[in-house]
């Protein structure tokens, strides 16, 4: 993850030229390439999705975007000390969310263990109150969506805020990470497929719970550099 300022086009390779960008997939037309950099202020992240009906979900509220249909995601792990081998998020894992609400993009972050206590419970058929202890919308994250459904894809450009993510990344640091896109199904009411780069632990698109939890342990490696 190199120290870059990244000004936002909707064009992924003109825009992290020269940084390392992922692809990674569970099917061909579901198809995700990623990038990430950083500056004194900001964590950017890029994706760009392949899906037959981009940029569509039907969430009611925007904490169930990831449930709901398409968005993209990124997790870390922002303290370098953690034990990379937990199977349980803790202090300073986090998920980002970012998807359509109401035709608006919006960022959610979800803690499972957070000093900021603004608690939220989940549930499912098999996990009842599954608390999260920080749940909120982002509004200071800056994010750009370019829509083809031409081409059946689209990228979704974002600045965040390091403050919001309580990291300091310098050259050097290591912390653990991940990042993916979930996709909606044709109705748009429902993921139907997540696909990370790293944890392939993501089959299950049946329970809310499930589909919503850190596995910090089936998480990558970010190295952050000049």
């Amino acid at each position: 993850v190199r120290k870059a300022t990244i000004a936002f086009t909707g064009n992924l390779d003109k825009d992290f030229a020269g940084h390392k960008v992922a692809d990674y997939q569970r099917m061909e037309a579901a198809k995700i390439r990623t990038a990430l950099a950083w500056d004194a202020q900001y964590l950017y992240a890029g994706w760009e999705v392949r899906d037959d009906t981009p940029w569509v979900n039907g969430a009611d509220a925007p904490e169930f975007l990831y449930a709901r249909g398409d968005t993209v995601d990124l997790q870390l792990g922002t303290d370098p000390a953690a034990d990379p081998k937990r199977q349980e998020a803790g202090l300073g894992d986090l998920r980002l969310s970012i998807g359509p609400f109401k035709g608006k993009p919006t960022a959610v972050i979800y803690r499972k263990v957070s000093t900021e206590k603004r608690p939220m419970a989940f549930n499912s058929g098999v996990v009842k109150n599954y608390v999260m202890e920080c749940v909120k919308t982002l509004p200071d994250v800056r994010i750009e969506v370019n829509v083809d459904p031409v081409t059946r894809r689209y990228t979704v450009e974002a600045a965040i805020p390091l403050a919001e993510l309580g990291l300091k990344p310098a050259a050097g640091m290591t912390i653990a990470g991940d990042f993916g896109a979930t996709h909606g199904n044709k109705e748009g009411n429902d993921t139907a497929l997540r696909s990370y780069w790293n944890n392939v632990a993501t089959g299950l698109v049946s329970d809310e719970v499930f589909e919503l939890k850190m596995e910090p342990a089936n998480w990558g490696t970010l190295e952050f550099a000049e």
